[in-house]
């Protein structure tokens, strides 16, 4: 299936024992289409600070934080993950169909600000993989030497390694929500990499996965997908993101919008919702209250491994609490459902830390 310039597996033949077995055991996906950006120089860290809302001067080197890079307006425009490499050096992500957009964005600014700082797209250059599930720091454990216990790589750490011979960094994320690893390093030894794991791993039951087993680990989580779950207007207070706008910053991007929109009030906000008969609405379908649209679906699948019909969806701010009951239409009549404002999986994140 494609993703903007990018063709990837919709699955290997079973989308939902995919998704499965990454909960129970060990899976391999290539993500090598994320954008790789480095972003370096003596103010580096003050030119993230002034492009995304959350904070990352404090950082340590070797660790890793979410990040939503938003417009001047507020807007959303794309996501991605920011670690520390060195004092002045940071390794920025970004979705698959972004990193063009993200680089102009950079560069753009950078012409306004005049920092001493260089940005260098690696998107092609380097490839990725995601080693994720229950076994896979035994399966890490067997190819490099570096300490993989959970002093050695902590959540959110990033660290240089060795990988089966290859020089990797090590990012401990976890879009899928179970423990796990991203190994990004030179593309040439793409498949080399991806056949040693599979071949290293076979005993512990490592299967590759595709993007629509992914989708649905990633719903699971209640983790947005930049574009599907958004759109021209989102915000990150109005997503459920208020946690990352650090408003008492002097100034960022998009800042001023942000307030805007606190002060004003919530329009709509973002929320999960479980079906009460397991039925999958289609994305784009209507919540409706009184006869009237409330709201829409942005995602929607089963999860196999919960055994429910779980999605993502807008709704008006006074059906934005825990267990209110909501409808949806679904092939012309109105099925019920009910709002969820936390994970559906791992609520605590206690798999992702483990």
């Amino acid at each position: 299936m494609w993703t903007g310039a990018w063709r990837r597996p919709h699955s290997y033949g079973d989308a939902a024992a995919e998704a499965r077995h990454v909960h129970e055991a060990l899976g391999l996906i290539d993500v090598s289409t994320l954008g790789k950006l480095l972003v370096e120089g003596p103010d580096a860290a003050a030119f993230l600070e002034l492009l995304y809302p959350n904070r990352f001067a404090d950082m340590t080197v070797g660790r890793i934080r979410y990040g939503v890079l938003g417009t001047d307006a507020g807007r959303i425009m794309d996501d991605g993950t920011i670690g520390r490499i060195a004092d002045k050096r940071f390794y920025v992500t970004t979705t698959s169909t972004g990193a063009d957009t993200v680089i102009e964005w950079f560069d753009w600014w950078n012409a306004v600000w005049g920092m001493d700082v260089q940005v260098v797209n690696l998107t092609g250059a380097l490839a990725a993989v995601n080693v994720a599930g229950p076994r896979s720091r035994e399966l890490l454990g067997r190819l490099t030497d570096v300490d993989v216990s959970n002093d050695g790589i902590a959540y959110l750490d990033a660290k240089e390694a060795r990988v089966a011979g290859v020089p990797c960094l090590i990012l401990r994320i976890g879009f899928v929500g179970e423990l796990g690893y991203e190994l990004h390093f030179a593309s040439p030894y793409g498949e080399y990499l991806w056949d040693t794991l599979l071949e290293r791993g076979a005993d512990l039951g490592i299967r590759p996965f595709g993007l629509e087993p992914q989708r649905i680990l990633r719903l699971e989580k209640m983790h947005i997908i930049v574009g599907q779950d958004t759109d021209s207007e989102s915000n990150v207070l109005e997503a459920g993101m208020s946690w990352i706008a650090k408003l008492d910053k002097d100034d960022f991007v998009g800042k001023w919008a942000l307030e805007h929109v606190q002060a004003r009030g919530f329009r709509e906000q973002l929320v999960g919702f479980e079906m009460a008969n397991g039925v999958v609405p289609a994305e784009g379908g209507q919540i409706v209250v009184d006869g009237c649209s409330a709201g829409r679906v942005t995602s929607a699948r089963l999860s196999p491994y919960l055994g429910k019909a779980i999605g993502m969806a807008w709704v008006r701010p006074q059906l934005a609490a825990e267990d209110t009951q909501i409808e949806i239409k679904v092939d012309g009549r109105l099925e019920a459902a009910r709002v969820r404002l936390k994970p559906f999986f791992d609520a605590e994140g206690a798999r992702l830390r483990a």
